[in-house]
């Protein structure tokens, strides 16, 4: 009997174990060569003050920061490529200690290397200890002392046993004392005296593979367990006699939360991994944080990201959350399509099966094969209950074999469990029995608010059953303009049941009938993925193309908020849930978390937890999303009330013109330099620049722009600036960051500086320029005018010598006729006339010797010559002429200044010709008249008996011509400028004059 009673333990066991055997672990990444490492062997690891994360390899120490490696090698400085041990000192330079070719300081620009040349006890590093203004160092064989101010380095003599069994395992101080253990040499005190320090042995117990403390006792690592005993009775020689845990202990890592993790790595079997040190017991946590290497040599702690660095010697860098927000669940590799219940009753549906979880650890497992033989029992004993296609059911395959089984939802309803799937709907209780079964293949159900089962087909309607068990039900046929069609979603609220539908629009149940938003043209929005119920009549939608809205549909319908597919990650909504105002909205790329004003979002990232989202729900406070293997369990509150410290951004490479700038700017591979001022030709700029303070390692984004008043540039993913030929002028360049994890936006200035005016814009060059150009100007135009005024002076002396020889040419014939006159009244003995006629002449001839001299003279000069003219030639012909001069210009006569004797020859053409002896009354009319500001019309009119173009042409033409060619060398000339008019009663003639 007893052995009966086994069997069925065993088989109990047995049966527990084959439906799925889950294994919990918090995300951790794995990261080797093929993500930048050097090398996979991992020997040491050190986050610095800076936030980097350090690893020394076999070939070559890495630098991890912003999720990016760069690497250094001995061409890089590095004085040996095997690197065993790194510390950060007072002055924050970092060391790097090899295996084989001493220690290397790197200061943040560049390596210094120090060996046994320089004192060191053995180019062998094993360990490092800061302490103080000093650094200590642990070789192979024996103790070394550099002071981290001058690098002078001091070896203990007595220290140096020269043997390989002296290696250092570690340091460790008690008060004000320092102690160090060696491998099979004991553990000695460092005494400090005088200048030289001296060591003395405490403890002779070994071996000693590493050293740790903890609180106020030493963890001892031998080769297969560790040994705990208090500092006190250690350093007074008692032996270690507490033991416990397993492999070769290598390192203890103490993290935020109070506990501490042994790493270790056996030199003789695979037991090592990564322990929680736990009542003084060794716990494997290398499931917990998905750690498949047995061998883990090296650790470290990023305390502000609350991340575990852990390094093995075979696979390389796992990086471990601390924070035990997320958990992921194997759950045997099964794709689960539905999570529902609450924390006490959580039901896991995968294709599997149906798995009930109790919150006290039991489960009940209801595999595929149940739901089969549950299905084959209903077709083989009700044939008459199963529906036909031909009714408006959707197509059923009752030979369908239990792995083919595709399970599509999972709702929990009245402390049941409704399942979907390709072979009927199933109720199952909360202990895994089966309650009903309907024979109805559905791709999506749902429930009225009063409970009832809500039924789709994709083609053919809606049933709403009444009671489900008996099979009765109210069909709403597809001819109906308000049925529901093609629904992928069903969302229960308080008084409505709401539908999607992926080409339909958004429907609704009210207790009596269906209502289409689009039938009804409230809203044409067809393409629905998810629907998710908030409260009082408030929806998410998500549809098929990725934009998500939040509706409300009472009292009015209204669309509250639209996420447009743009500000989402993903091109599909996957699922919707909802925790204390908190949008949770998943896509393939990850969760987007939505609230007021903040839109962030979590993602895996690289690594082995990349997964496919299957479904989801929140259960109290706890999301769980389905994947493709396994589940997350993510813990809202810890994951809501997370903080994200501001990003700030360091320049990492910065060129001018393609050049990079000076490197003494650069140190900790950051841009420390001043403001840049630029030449006016260093006008290209090229900027790399990385995020600091990136504790999620979430996906950031950036844009930026040049000067306050300018647009920002678009958003990009890489960290590069590129500005070509900027125009000169002072610029303060600002980087905006998104980040997606947190969803704050955070601005930065990144650099300012200026660029030079080129040399051709500067003020004293333009001035120069001016100056140039105006002498340069005032020299042509000297010249020029030098020359115009030369030829100005040159014309008007060779017009007024023409004029000149013109008037030369009328005095002699005026002279000649005078003359004539004189010699009548001296033949007549007419003395008196004589003398009177030559004292006329004489008059005349001065008057016309002055003016003959003269350029220009007043109009009333020209008149009084032209009245002692006429009264010369008056006298001649007995004074029968009649003459006047007369016009308006008279008023201005001494302001207009004229050629002199212009119109004297057209007045004595008319004295010689004009008025024959029996000509009864001759008169002559001279009128001078200002026709423009500028111009004097003279007109000489006479009552002769004019002049045709006959017999007198040829005396007349050389008149007019004389007068003629004196107007042409004056300005203004033109053809009109002269006009003879001549008739049988007299003669006239018109002369336009210029005068100034």
């Amino acid at each position: 009997m007893d052995f009966i009673k086994i069997l069925f333990v065993v088989f109990l066991l047995t049966l527990s174990f084959t439906f799925s055997t889950e294994a919990q672990q918090i995300p951790s990444f794995n990261l080797t060569t093929a993500d930048g490492l050097p090398n996979n062997a991992i020997r040491s690891l050190l986050v610095d003050s800076r936030g980097i994360l350090w690893v020394g390899t076999e070939n070559g120490v890495s630098k991890l920061e912003s999720g990016v490696f760069q690497n250094f090698h001995e061409s890089e400085g590095l004085g040996f490529n095997s690197c065993w041990a790194i510390a950060e000192d007072s002055n924050g330079n970092m060391w790097f200690g090899s295996y084989g070719g001493g220690f290397s300081v790197f200061d943040g620009k560049e390596f210094h290397v120090f060996t046994a040349k320089d004192g060191l006890a053995d180019n062998r590093i094993r360990h490092f200890f800061s302490y103080k203004n000093m650094m200590l160092i642990g070789t192979e064989d024996g103790i070394s002392i550099v002071d981290v101010d001058t690098f002078e380095i001091y070896s203990i003599p007595a220290s140096i046993r020269q043997n390989d069994l002296n290696f250092t395992s570690g340091f460790f101080e008690m008060g004000d004392r320092l102690f160090y253990s060696t491998y099979r040499n004991g553990s000695y005190e460092i005494i400090w005296e005088d200048k030289d320090p001296k060591i003395r042995k405490v403890n002779e117990w070994l071996p000693i593979y590493s050293v740790s403390v903890h609180n106020d006792s030493l963890l001892l690592a031998d080769k297969g367990s560790v040994k705990k005993i208090a500092k006190s009775d250690f350093i007074s020689g008692k032996t270690p006699s507490q033991t416990f845990g397993q492999s070769v202990v290598w390192k203890k890592v103490d993290v935020l939360n109070g506990r501490s993790y042994l790493l270790a790595a056996s030199l003789f079997s695979k037991d090592g991994g990564v322990f929680r040190l736990e009542n003084d017991r060794m716990v494997d946590a290398s499931q917990w944080f998905g750690i498949s290497s047995k061998f883990i040599l090296s650790g470290a702690i990023d305390k502000n990201r609350n991340l575990l660095y852990l390094g093995s010697q075979d696979k390389g860098l796992f990086q471990i959350r601390l924070d035990d927000i997320i958990v992921y669940e194997e759950y045997d590799e099964a794709e689960v399509n539905g999570i529902a219940g609450s924390e006490i009753k959580l039901g896991l549906l995968s294709n599997l099966g149906l798995e009930i979880r109790d919150s006290n650890g039991s489960k009940v497992r209801v595999d595929r094969g149940e739901f089969k033989k549950t299905q084959a029992d209903f077709y083989r004993d009700f044939p008459s209950k199963i529906p036909q296609h031909m009714d408006g059911f959707f197509e059923l395959d009752p030979t369908i074999l239990p792995e083919d089984i595709e399970f599509y939802q999972l709702h929990f309803q009245d402390n049941s469990y409704w399942i979907n799937t390709n072979i009927g709907i199933f109720q199952v209780d909360l202990n895994g029995r089966f309650v009903t079964y309907l024979p109805v293949h559905a791709f999506s159900v749902g429930f009225t608010p009063d409970g009832e089962l809500l039924e789709t087909n994709p083609y053919a309607g809606v049933r709403i059953y009444s009671d489900p068990r008996i099979f009765e039900y109210t069909y709403y046929e597809p001819s109906i303009p308000s049925t529901p069609l093609q629904i992928s979603k069903v969302a229960t609220g308080e008084n409505r049941s709401y539908l999607v539908s992926v080409f339909h629009g958004l429907y609704h149940w009210d207790g009596n009938e269906f209502f289409s938003y689009k039938n009804e043209g409230i809203w044409d929005e067809s393409k629905f993925k998810t629907l998710h119920y908030l409260e009082e009549g408030m929806l998410l939608a998500g549809t098929e193309f990725g934009d998500l809205y939040q509706i409300r549909t009472k009292p009015e319908f209204e669309i509250v908020r639209k996420w447009p597919n743009e500000e989402l990650q993903g091109n599909s909504i996957l699922f919707i849930e909802s925790y204390q105002g908190v949008f949770l909205v998943g896509t393939e790329l990850g969760l987007h978390i939505l609230s007021e004003g903040e839109n962030r979002f979590w993602a895996e990232g690289k690594g082995q937890f990349q997964r496919v989202f299957r479904s989801a729900n929140r259960v109290e406070d706890k999301l769980y999303i389905g994947l493709d293997r396994g589940f997350f369990r993510i813990n809202l509150p810890d994951l809501l009330a997370q903080k994200y410290p501001a990003i700030e951004l360091a320049i990492t490479d910065l060129k001018v013109n393609s050049q990079s700038i000076n490197a003494e700017d650069f140190k900790w591979f950051a841009y420390q330099g001043e403001n840049l001022t630029l030449k006016s030709n260093e006008n290209s700029l090229l900027i790399r620049f990385k995020p600091i303070g990136n504790f999620n390692g979430g996906k950031l984004r950036y844009h930026y722009r040049i000067k306050p008043e300018a647009d920002w540039t678009e958003f990009n993913n890489e960290p590069l600036i590129e500005l070509p030929f900027l125009p000169f002028g002072n610029y303060q360049l600002e980087v905006e960051v998104l980040d997606y994890m947190s969803g704050k936006l955070t601005r930065v200035s990144l650099l300012e500086f200026s660029i030079a005016k080129p040399y051709y814009l500067s003020v004293w060059f333009i001035c120069s320029m001016l100056f140039l150009v105006g002498a340069v100007f005032f020299a042509i135009y000297r010249t020029r005018l030098k020359r115009i005024q030369s030829q100005s002076q040159l014309k008007q002396r060779l017009t007024e010598i023409k004029l000149e020889a013109l008037q030369s040419q009328m005095n002699p014939h005026f002279t000649f006729n005078a003359i004539n006159s004189i010699q009548y009244y001296i033949l007549k003995n007419d003395s008196d006339q004589a003398l009177s006629f030559l004292g006329k002449f004489s008059k005349l001839i001065r008057i016309t010797l002055e003016q003959s001299s003269k350029s220009q003279v007043s109009l009333e000069e020209e008149i009084i010559y032209l009245t002692q003219y006429i009264e010369v030639e008056n006298t001649r012909m007995d004074n029968r002429v009649k003459w006047e001069i007369k016009g308006d210009a008279l008023d201005s006569q001494k302001e207009i200044m004229i050629s002199p004797m212009l119109i004297q020859p057209l007045v004595e053409n008319v004295f010689v010709h004009a008025f024959p002896a029996e000509h009864p009354n001759p008169e002559l009319t001279i009128l001078y008249e200002i026709i423009s500001t500028n111009q004097l019309r003279c007109t000489v009119r006479d009552n002769g008996e004019g002049m045709g173009l006959g017999s007198e042409k040829s005396h007349e033409s050389k008149g007019i011509k004389m007068i003629r060619e004196k107007l042409s060398l004056l300005p203004g000339y033109n053809e009109k400028s002269l006009e003879v008019r001549s008739g049988d009663k007299g003669y006239e003639v018109r002369v336009v004059i210029f005068y100034s």
